[in-house]
């Protein structure tokens, strides 16, 4: 896996057996993506508890949208072409100032594609910055006009 998603699955607290599981995944998507991947999102939200949670596993590349579902249990994959087909994009955010993130900050964003597939990204803490990152590389070059 690239150096650069070990290091933001470090960042967002990713324990080393759900490191193995991502690895797994990651390889799984090279087999079927046509493109090189370049970028790694994964969902979180704190529980009731306070304790992280994480839910969808992301990946992109230049032309496709990878998502892995509930990683954590299931293998449930889906990956669809990313080129200008986003028809919709809702962004909801709490004690985040789009800059950067705070132990407070929380974003969620929803997305809808041309074929009324929808994508649901949560994020909290530091995983904000990253997401905004995803908005601004992936979200943002393709919706449609």
């Amino acid at each position: 896996m690239k150096e650069e998603f070990k290091t933001y699955l470090e960042a967002i607290d990713i324990s080393r057996p759900i490191r193995d599981k991502i690895e797994t995944i990651y390889k799984f998507f090279q087999k079927i993506c046509p493109d090189e991947i370049t970028d790694i999102f994964v969902t979180d939200y704190l529980n009731k508890e306070g304790m992280r949670q994480y839910d969808n596993l992301w990946f992109f590349s230049k032309g496709y949208f990878m998502e892995a579902k509930q990683f954590l249990t299931n293998d449930d994959f889906d990956i669809t072409p990313a080129k200008n087909i986003l028809k919709y994009l809702q962004i909801v955010k709490k004690d985040y100032d789009f800059d950067k993130a705070t132990e407070l900050s929380r974003m969620s964003l929803n997305i809808r594609f041309d074929a009324a597939i929808t994508g649901n990204f949560k994020a909290s803490k530091k995983n904000c910055d990253y997401l905004k990152d995803i908005i601004l590389n992936h979200i943002k070059p393709n919706l449609k006009q």
